[in-house]
């Protein structure tokens, strides 16, 4: 597999680098494309152009919350982004998830006239079961598949407890980009926070170097992450089969986008990121 593209997420939360430097280090480390995160608000958007062209790479996708796609879609459309995705959102009934549905396929409308499709990505919680379906299906079947199209995240799918090349295959010609996250365990699917509950953001404060401090808890987190987030191939993802399904089912070129929650065996994020798309670049 040689177009494999990197989320920027992937660099972490306490790395050094600027969101433009990233860009230029995902294409010094020999990915084909970026998918972008929202760290670039308030940066012009000829600036992010800039340094796309200096990696040569494009900016294939991005993660946007809900409330900011709209206002995005200018921005993103002047970058070349084609796919923007809606990286994770509170929902824990079909009633919710028929809601979600709605404003998806409301924004895909918007979104076809900058030529850009809307998606939507998943974590553990929309495998959760409500009225007999996950709440993702719930979500599949109350979108227009000429309007939304999914991204399946299939380290979190598998740790839900769910195969992802089955889940993929059940659901051909909705998905258009996989996450390529290794994971090693399952841990199940709970309940997510409801729609209309107040939502809750991380926020981290700076130091004086204008680093994050990161809270003991979240350090936690990112520990049990670890855990789980092995290097690509090591785990219990069959990514041929994945693949396979992938492209089976889609009229296009699917995206395939490396996504890593933590680092492993102690090594620096940006080793381990190069060493997922050396295995992937040699065994798919």
């Amino acid at each position: 597999m040689n177009n494999v593209n990197l989320q920027i997420y992937s660099f972490g939360f306490d790395c050094g680098l600027s969101f433009l430097d990233k860009i230029r280090k995902a294409g010094e480390l020999g990915y084909a494309g970026v998918e972008l995160v929202r760290d670039y608000e308030g940066i012009p958007a000829q600036d992010v152009v800039n340094a796309l062209k200096e990696a040569g790479i494009p900016a294939v996708s991005a993660h946007v919350g809900l409330d900011f796609i709209e206002q995005d879609l200018p921005y993103l459309a002047e970058l070349g982004v084609k796919y923007v995705a809606c990286p994770m959102a509170p929902f824990n009934t079909a009633e919710e998830a028929k809601e979600l549905a709605a404003d998806l396929n409301r924004l895909g409308k918007l979104a076809k006239e900058y030529s850009i499709t809307i998606g939507y990505h998943n974590h553990t919680g929309e495998f959760y079961v409500d009225q007999g379906k996950y709440l993702l299906d719930w979500v599949m079947e109350n979108t227009d598949p000429q309007l939304v199209a999914f991204e399946i995240d299939c380290g979190w799918a598998s740790a839900a407890g769910v195969n992802p090349v089955e889940y993929i295959q059940q659901h051909a010609g909705r998905i258009c980009a996989i996450h390529v996250k290794e994971n090693n365990a399952v841990i199940g699917a709970d309940k997510p926070q409801s729609r209309h509950a107040p939502a809750q953001h991380p926020k981290f404060e700076l130091d004086e170097d204008g680093k994050p401090i990161i809270p003991p808890e979240f350090k936690r987190m990112m520990e049990e992450r670890e855990k789980l987030n092995v290097p690509t191939g090591t785990g219990i993802v069959d990514w041929k089969a994945v693949k396979a399904a992938a492209d089976a089912q889609w009229d296009g070129e699917v995206l395939y986008v490396v996504e890593r929650e933590a680092s492993y065996g102690g090594k620096d994020r940006v080793t381990c990121l190069a060493e997922d798309l050396a295995w992937l670049k040699e065994n798919l």
